[in-house]
């Protein structure tokens, strides 16, 4: 390792997108900030998406050291499949831990960042190097109000608040949870990415026509039957786009992949997307004040947090979740053009804050 140079070994949530992109955009500063600098991701997360959002140069340790929720399909959690696989992770948490020393070590790891992985924080303080934990939750607040009626989770909890009471410094997003589990902690503004392009040029390279009215499908998956998509072919005047991994043959819509446009550019462009909430295609709207037409998300405490930052800040229209699996859309999209758009007053340089913060830690 060159001298002054420093290793960050950067542990990702395979819970979700919203935790890797924004881990990427933070990544991608740190990159930029400090050439000398190493970092390595930590995660199960997707490859595509550390080659859309940090250009595939960051080097991949495929790595699950942490459950999420389980998915039961597209908007719905499996709770009780989740604690089983969190308890797995409990009963094997020595041999987790030492694994993580061992590579720590054997990389010349400097310091630690985990978002919002618990089980590094045990490792890192073992080898007494900094840790910071970034993020707006944590899993024993996500996993609390499953213990409320069902008492296996409590020992796992606890397991789980130990290890984040090791982490030196937690950088608290906004649309954030109780995260006082951490024993230090300083509030960062929002992580988000930019569009690169206008939206006019968005859509003019799209070939659209003025009077469409588009809409992003903003899902990793959402199963739509062949009646659905009848439904959604029959709106009149208006053009649905849609990204890897979602799959579609719909007449009125557009596949994004391959194309020269960053999903930034997009959501910028576009009349509105429809999603369920998420921190990163919420926070990426509200970058660009993009309405949202949005649906419920199963049982799952950071929802209503992310529902109040939208509803203040964005255009938004509910859809149930049965209407949008049948694919009737068409009320929603007709009621979201009543809105006027606007691109809220916040601080959107999170990713930037975060890393000087890291790097200053190191």
């Amino acid at each position: 390792m060159r001298r002054g140079s420093r290793t960050i070994a950067y542990y990702i949530t395979p819970h979700g997108f919203g935790h890797a992109v924004r881990s990427l955009e933070v990544i991608r500063h740190l990159l930029e900030n400090s050439r000398d600098d190493r970092v390595i991701i930590v995660s199960d997360i997707p490859e595509f998406l550390i080659i859309e959002n940090a250009g595939g140069q960051v080097p991949l340790r495929r790595r699950r050291l942490d459950v999420g929720l389980v998915q039961q399909d597209s908007l719905r959690f499996d709770v009780n499949a989740t604690q089983a696989a969190v308890e797995a992770l409990y009963h094997g948490r020595e041999q987790l831990i030492e694994e993580e020393v061992e590579f720590l070590q054997g990389e010349g790891v400097t310091t630690v960042v985990s978002d919002v992985a618990f089980l590094p924080f045990f490792a890192a303080s073992r080898l007494g190097i900094p840790s910071i934990g970034v993020g707006n939750f944590t899993w024993d607040w996500i996993y609390g109000e499953y213990a409320l009626s069902d008492n296996r989770w409590e020992p796992l909890i606890a397991w789980i608040r130990q290890g984040y009471r090791h982490c030196g410094l937690f950088l608290q997003l906004p649309m954030h949870g109780d995260c006082s589990v951490f024993p230090h902690m300083q509030d960062v503004p929002l992580i988000t990415r930019k569009a690169r392009r206008d939206p006019r040029e968005v859509r003019k390279y799209l070939e659209l026509n003025e009077g469409t009215s588009v809409y992003l499908i903003a899902f990793a998956h959402l199963d739509l039957s062949e009646r659905a998509i009848d439904r959604i072919a029959s709106i009149k005047g208006a053009l649905f786009l849609f990204k890897y991994p979602l799959r579609y043959s719909i007449p009125n819509s557009l596949c994004l992949d391959g194309l020269d446009l960053t999903y930034p550019d997009v959501v910028a462009a576009v009349d509105g997307v429809i999603t369920k909430p998420g921190y990163g295609i919420v926070a990426d709207c509200l970058a660009h004040g993009t309405p949202m037409i949005y649906t419920e998300r199963g049982e799952f405490p950071e929802y209503p947090i992310l529902v109040e930052a939208m509803e203040k800040y964005l255009p938004t229209v509910y859809i149930p979740s049965q209407d949008l699996c049948a694919g009737r859309w068409e009320a929603a999209v007709n009621r979201l053009k009543c809105f006027p758009h606007c691109i809220p007053s916040l601080r959107t340089d999170g990713a930037a804050v975060c890393a000087e913060m890291i790097l200053t830690s190191c």
